[in-house]
């Protein structure tokens, strides 16, 4: 019964942030796909590959090629040579596309500014843990998450209220202080990482 319940909640606030998103990407003439990856470039000023934005946001590159061709068309994205890799691309948000992105708020924005504080900080802990069991079955693509980094100590001060390490920074981290997608990931041998969550 709570199961059911639980499925239904998160249900419903995935419609709202979707229709958030929908009518955000219908004033700028994006689909949420569109809006998707340019989001998604916003957090890699480095770009990405597209196969990797078709891991990440878990399409097919048919989906993602399509998208692609229609931000290229829009001056949304700039494809760049890969070096060292003759065929290679990668993309990266152009100022246009920037300011696209700028406009597309996430849909989840109105759904997590209704919570308290301390209700944000147990969603995090419990969305974060629930994106590294569905990267552990391989549902969902491997994620720039603290807790699966090479700079990541878990519990290295215990007892404080940051008790976790980032060595990047060399500063102590609260669990609320945990990113979900960190710029600065470097990613840890796979059966390492699990090892730390």
């Amino acid at each position: 019964m709570m199961r059911n319940q639980l499925i239904y909640g998160l249900g419903r606030l995935a419609a709202v942030a979707r229709q958030s998103e929908w009518a955000a990407g219908e004033r700028e003439g994006l689909t949420p796909t569109q809006g998707e990856i340019l989001r998604l470039l916003t957090a890699r000023p480095k770009g990405m590959r597209p196969s990797a934005i078709a891991a990440a946001m878990n399409m097919t590159m048919a989906t993602i090629s399509d998208a692609v061709a229609a931000l290229a068309a829009k001056e949304a994205v700039q494809k760049i040579a890969v070096p060292g890799d003759g065929r290679g691309v990668s993309l990266v948000l152009t100022r246009t596309g920037k300011t696209l992105a700028r406009a597309l708020q996430s849909g989840f924005e109105e759904v997590v500014s209704v919570l308290p504080e301390r209700d944000q900080e147990a969603m995090l802990a419990v969305v974060s843990h629930a994106i590294r069991e569905l990267q552990r079955i391989g549902k969902i693509a491997p994620q720039r998450q603290c807790t699966a980094c090479r700079y990541f100590v878990r519990n290295a001060h215990p007892k404080s209220k940051s008790p976790h390490h980032c060595a990047f920074v060399d500063a102590a981290m609260a669990d609320r202080e945990l990113r979900l997608d960190c710029p600065e990931h470097e990613a840890i041998h796979a059966k390492l990482a699990l090892n730390t969550l």
